[in-house]
């Protein structure tokens, strides 16, 4: 009898042994399944961890990835960090929001919304220029440059007043915002134009061809001054790591000649 219910407890034994094996195989295939309804059923989205603001680049601190159901996903939604990270938001973004792709833009690249990167306590202006250096396509944004101008000074002389043209350095170390090109420009080989290039606009106006530059109020004014009383300006490239300001003198008729020895005093 001993024996007869060892054996008993034995038999007991191994069927549920037997038994838990049963049900863990059956749960170790649900599982799996269970987890690919679920990544049937949702996207990971890159959500705003806080308020951002506009105009300003977004770092991964201010970001997270959330697995949002797919009725639930927006269009353009981004997906992974690395299409956000070092954007900037054309719009105000808010916590828990999705980022969509088509408000980020990269801040060193100027869109048509320039508002969007003109730097804190500036103002952007277009600047008309015949410069050769933009119509031969050796210049380009970021690029810095000095502006030059000329134009005519009423003065009083001792046989009488007249207009005298006179040519200064207006500034120095400007970088280039963006250009504006016209529409028939044709272009051929390394310098030409791609479709992709930022800060390149085209313009259907034949004389229209620009430099937009960034500079503070009172030089704008000072630009729009002189092309308003019939100035011209052209400018002059330097190198990128050249900051520096010259004193320059402002080139005139007497300038020159003194400078190259002429006699204006002439019968």
């Amino acid at each position: 009898m001993k024996h007869s219910g060892l054996l008993w407890w034995v038999g007991a034994l191994i069927l549920a042994s037997l038994a838990g094996l049963l049900a863990y195989g059956v749960l170790a295939t649900a599982a799996p399944a269970a987890a690919d309804r679920l990544d049937e059923t949702t996207q990971p989205v890159v959500v705003a961890a806080t308020n951002i603001p506009f105009r300003r680049s977004i770092g991964e601190s201010e970001l997270i990835i959330r697995n949002l159901p797919l009725d639930a996903v927006p269009e353009g939604a981004a997906t992974s960090l690395d299409q956000v990270v070092g954007k900037m938001a054309t719009v105000e973004i808010f916590a828990n929001q999705p980022i969509l792709t088509q408000y980020l833009v990269t801040p060193d690249i100027v869109t048509q919304a320039v508002a969007l990167s003109v730097p804190e306590g500036k103002t952007v202006i277009a600047v008309p220029t015949q410069s050769k250096l933009i119509s031969n396509r050796l210049i380009r944004p970021g690029d810095r440059i000095d502006l030059m101008a000329t134009f005519d000074v009423e003065v009083q002389r001792s046989q009488g007043s007249g207009p005298l043209a006179e040519t200064i350095a207006l500034m120095q170390n400007l970088e280039v915002h963006a250009i504006i090109l016209p529409a028939t420009t044709v272009e051929e080989g390394p310098s030409s134009l791609t479709s992709q290039e930022g800060g390149v606009f085209r313009t259907p106006d034949e004389k229209g061809q620009s430099i937009i530059l960034a500079v503070d109020p009172q030089d704008a004014l000072t630009i729009r001054h002189i092309l308003d009383v019939g100035g011209s300006l052209d400018l002059a490239v330097r190198a990128p790591s050249d900051d520096s300001v010259v004193d320059i003198k402002p080139v005139d008729q007497f300038y020159l000649a003194e400078r190259y020895g002429i006699d204006l005093n002439r019968y």
